[in-house]
C-alpha cells in the first residue's frame, strides 16, 4: 500500500487491496471523493459500507 505511511487521507478506510486484482499497490484518487486507484489494473473504486444487517 502507498498511503502515506499507512495514514488514510481525509479520514478515509485504508483497504488492503484491490478488489479486482488483488494488488496491494492502492494510491488515494482524488475523484470520486473516497476513490482509491489500483497501480496494477488502473481501476478506481470506492469501498461504502451499506448498514448492518439485522439477526
Amino acid at each position: 500500500m502507498s498511503a502515506e505511511g499507512g495514514a488514510a487521507p481525509e479520514g478515509r478506510a485504508v483497504p488492503f487491496y484491490c478488489p479486482y486484482c488483488g494488488d496491494e499497490e492502492l494510491v488515494p484518487e482524488a475523484e470520486p471523493a473516497g476513490a482509491w486507484k489500483c497501480a496494477a489494473c488502473l481501476r478506481v473504486f470506492t469501498v461504502r459500507l451499506v448498514g448492518l444487517a439485522s439477526g
